[in-house]
C-alpha cells in the first residue's frame, strides 16, 4: 500500500495568530488614540482662537460707537415722555433701573430723509450680563426704542468722571445742567479675563 504523503502548511499560509491579531489591535488602538487626540487639540485651539477673534472684534465695535457718542455730546437738557427735564449728561448708575449713562449727541446721519433732528438721545444700561445701548427717535418727549447688547459685562461696568479742574469722580454731580465732563472712563470686568478699561473725551466740539 501506498502511504499517504503528508500536506505541510507554511507560516505565511496559515495568517496570524490570536497573539499576532491582538499585538496589531492594540498598535491601530495606541495610533487611533494619539489621532484623536491631535484632533481635539487642533479644533480646541481653533475655537479658542475664534473666540478670541470675535472678542476683540466685538471690544472694537463697542469702542468705536462708545467714543463716538461721548465725543459728540452736546451740552442739551432733554426731557423725558413725561416732560421732567433731564441733564445734558445722566450718570445717576446701574443701580437705577440699570441706567449707566444717558445724553445727547449730534451728527446723527438722516440717510432716509426722516422729519427728525440730527441730535440723538442715547443711553447705556446694564442688564443681564450684557451693556445694552438704545436710542430716542427725538431728544424730548419720546420713548426709546428698542435696545441693542452691544457687549458682555460680567458685572456693572464702573464710571469715573473728570472735570475742568483736572480731578477723577466716581460720580457724577454738575452744578449746571448743561455741563459735560471733560472725559469719563470706564471699566468693564470680563469673564475670564482682564477687565476692558477705556478713557474718553466728552463734547471735544463743545469744550
Amino acid at each position: 500500500m501506498k502511504r499517504a504523503g503528508r500536506i505541510t502548511v507554511s507560516r505565511s499560509e496559515a495568517g496570524f495568530t490570536l497573539v499576532e491579531m491582538l499585538i496589531a489591535l492594540a498598535i491601530f488602538a495606541v495610533i487611533a488614540g494619539g489621532a484623536l487626540a491631535l484632533l481635539r487639540f487642533s479644533v480646541d485651539a481653533e475655537l479658542a482662537s475664534r473666540h478670541r477673534t470675535d472678542r476683540i472684534a466685538e471690544d472694537r465695535r463697542f469702542l468705536a460707537v462708545w467714543t463716538a457718542d461721548l465725543a459728540q455730546a452736546t451740552p442739551r437738557t432733554a426731557r423725558d415722555e413725561t416732560g421732567t427735564a433731564q441733564p445734558a449728561l445722566d450718570a445717576p448708575g446701574a443701580g437705577t433701573g440699570g441706567l449707566l449713562l444717558r445724553l445727547t449727541r449730534s451728527g446723527w446721519a438722516n440717510v432716509d430723509g426722516a422729519p427728525r433732528p440730527s441730535l440723538e438721545k442715547v443711553e447705556y444700561r446694564w442688564q443681564g450680563g450684557k451693556l445694552l445701548r438704545a436710542g430716542y427717535p427725538f431728544p424730548d418727549g419720546a420713548a426709546a426704542d428698542p435696545a441693542t447688547a452691544v457687549l458682555d459685562a460680567a458685572t456693572v461696568p464702573a464710571l469715573r468722571f473728570r472735570t475742568r479742574d483736572g480731578l477723577w469722580h466716581t460720580s457724577w454731580q454738575p452744578e449746571r445742567d448743561t455741563e459735560l465732563p471733560v472725559a469719563i472712563e470706564i471699566t468693564l470686568p470680563r469673564s475670564g479675563g482682564r477687565a476692558l478699561r477705556i478713557v474718553s473725551l466728552v463734547g471735544v466740539n463743545y469744550q
